[in-house]
């Protein structure tokens, strides 16, 4: 017998449905695809159990007729193309014919579904892949699908998810993603028999500052951004981009708040969040990312819908003359944008010695200039490390250390200068600062208590399911408490934050609880004790670091350069970006031609 011989289907199916099923929340998107492209004007989407146990989606939209509702459970059966050149302009979600077979081979499905023309529904039960029933039954025009204990015949599937509550963020996301791509269509989500969202539709054609967007903007990235949410439409030739911005002032650590849509269709595509990011780039601190709702508008035949099992990435005849045209739109508006003009006036920080605290203090006024080299020492002799490093004398017993470098000034509000032995030293004053906290951070967990500020009023913070998901976690809370960030649960959907660590302010505490939580929810339960404390060591010395673009004191210098030869520096902060740089001096005569 040979080796090669055709899949059982059953075999095949499966794995046909691991490429569409990822996790509950890809059974939720599907379904939401397949209402949306029957017309529906609502879409209600219930779980339980975070989707393993039982996911319902109903919507209002044109139902099927008995045929087609068993048919619809073939391997690709569809009714959104005929033929091949149908692909060169889909107006449709779904169109490969794969979704609810695939969902039916791995868990007990039942579609009941009724055309307005008929006064009974037609229902069809499917188990693992097969029919086992079909009748009719009552219920109102439209469809709705129940999908019973997903992965019931593949349980090794499930060894690969996460909690349920955190299998109920991603549901969540997924809902938020269509809900933010189509404005016209009600969307409610029920988790547990709590509802989660519950978004009004807008009329036809309304424009992104119609209220009733702007709620929903609103209701699906938080209600924290709806002081700085700005609409947004541009046009170019290719292409119209629409949607809302939410100003830079807030931002996020990861990706998730960078919601992009092709024609009204959620994608995940890599080339149209960089060219957001790249719009952004002057305007967010390093390790930032933006937060923004968007639509592109572009010609169906300029672009492939079919590149991807989940339809999540797209590709464009013309890729660079998008993603240009984004760019450019996106940062014209960025360039004009109020919360520029009325952008607070720069900050000037004294930094405290090592052995009161991380903090920094802001001082009421600035020095006269930006230039201390008169009162600082003279440059004793010594060695650069290798790459041009400076080497602090405390972590590596070299002769030379920081505070012993002559001060030049201060560049752009970032860029400390040093009048170096061997060449000018540049030293990014964030990333320094912040590789001083984590150290300090660090130190503390020997400890049995970590030093925290309790906040005098608790502060009341909307979380979403995945930040939930992570406070719910008891061993995330004691991470967070054992560096002095204490939460407390406080209601369905929100927390408390009751302490800070040292030196964190107050007026960032939302920002820092949420970036806490995001890290704990990326790292997970499974992760190694040492590297989750690492990395919520390095967000906490983030937002406790002095700020590009904040002015130092002459005497926050000085602290700051003794904090740097007090530990073992190395080349870079906590997230990879160089602390110090050495321009040598034959390299600085290179520039004049002095030979």
């Amino acid at each position: 017998m040979g080796a090669i011989h055709v899949l059982d289907s059953a075999v095949a199916d499966q794995i046909a449905a691991g490429e569409v099923v990822e996790r509950p929340a890809s059974v939720v998107k599907e379904l939401i695809e397949n209402a949306l492209d029957a017309g529906a004007r609502q879409v209600d989407v219930h779980v339980q159990g975070g989707g393993l146990e039982r996911i319902t989606v109903v919507d209002d939209g044109g139902g099927m007729a008995a045929d087609d509702a068993v048919l619809c459970f073939s391997r690709h059966a569809t009714s959104k193309l005929r033929v091949a050149d149908d692909l060169r302009r889909l107006h449709t979600f779904g169109f490969r014919g794969e979704a609810l077979a695939a969902i039916a081979s791995v868990a007990k499905v039942t579609l009941t579904t009724r055309p307005s023309s008929t006064q009974a529904a037609h229902q069809v039960q499917v188990e693992g892949g097969r029919v086992t029933k079909v009748g009719e039954a009552g219920a109102p025009p439209g469809t709705r699908v129940d999908v019973d204990e997903l992965f019931f015949n593949t349980p090794a599937r499930k060894k690969f998810l996460k909690a349920a509550r955190t299998e109920a963020g991603y549901i969540e996301d997924a809902v938020a993603s269509g809900a933010l791509s189509l404005p016209s269509v009600g969307f409610r989500l029920v988790v547990d028999g709590k509802t989660a969202l519950d978004l009004p539709a807008a009329p036809e054609g309304a424009a992104p500052e119609h209220p009733l967007r702007v709620e929903r903007a609103v209701g699906c990235l938080g209600k924290h951004v709806r002081p700085l949410l700005y609409p947004f439409v541009a046009a170019a030739e290719l292409l119209t981009l629409a949607g809302h911005v939410v100003a830079p002032l807030e931002t996020r650590r990861d990706l998730a708040g960078v919601h992009v849509s092709v024609n009204r269709r959620p994608v995940t595509d890599r080339g149209l969040v960089m060219a957001v990011r790249t719009a952004f780039r002057t305007l967010l601190e390093v390790g930032r990312q933006p937060i923004v709702a968007l639509d592109v508008t572009i010609d169906p035949e300029l672009v492939d819908v079919n590149v991807h099992p989940r339809k999540a990435e797209v590709r464009f005849a013309d890729p660079r003359g998008v993603h240009g045209q984004i760019i450019s739109l996106l940062s014209d508006f960025l360039a004009r944008t109020p919360w520029l003009k009325s952008a607070p006036p720069a900050r000037v920080f004294t930094l405290p010695s090592q052995a009161t605290s991380a903090a920094f203090t802001p001082v009421t006024a600035p020095p006269a200039v930006s230039t201390w080299s008169r009162a600082a020492p003279m440059v004793a002799p010594g060695a650069l490390g290798a790459r041009g490093l400076p080497l602090p004398s405390a972590g590596t017993g070299s002769a030379a250390s920081f505070s012993s470098l002559r001060v030049v000034g201060q560049v752009g509000g970032t860029y400390l200068v040093l009048d170096g032995p061997d060449g000018m030293v540049l030293i990014d004053q964030h990333a320094a600062h912040e590789r001083v906290v984590f150290e300090r951070l660090r130190a503390r967990r020997s400890q049995e208590d970590a030093p925290s500020q309790p906040l005098l009023v608790p502060l009341q913070l909307e979380l979403t399911s995945l930040e939930l998901a992570a406070l719910d976690d008891d061993a995330a809370r004691a991470l967070l408490e054992r560096h002095g960030l204490v939460l407390e649960p406080f209601g369905p959907r929100t927390a408390l934050i009751k302490a800070l660590p040292p030196g964190l302010s107050a007026k960032r505490a939302e920002l820092i609880a949420r970036d806490a939580l995001a890290e704990l929810a990326r790292q997970g339960s499974a992760g190694a004790l040492d590297d989750r404390l690492d990395a919520l060591c390095a967000r906490l010395a983030c937002h406790a670091a002095v700020r590009a673009g904040d002015t130092l004191s002459p005497d926050g210098v000085r602290a700051l350069l003794r904090d740097l030869d007090a530990i073992d520096l190395g080349a870079h902060c906590p997230h990879g970006r160089p602390v110090v740089r050495t321009l040598r001096f034959h390299e600085l005569a290179g520039w004049f031609d002095r030979r």
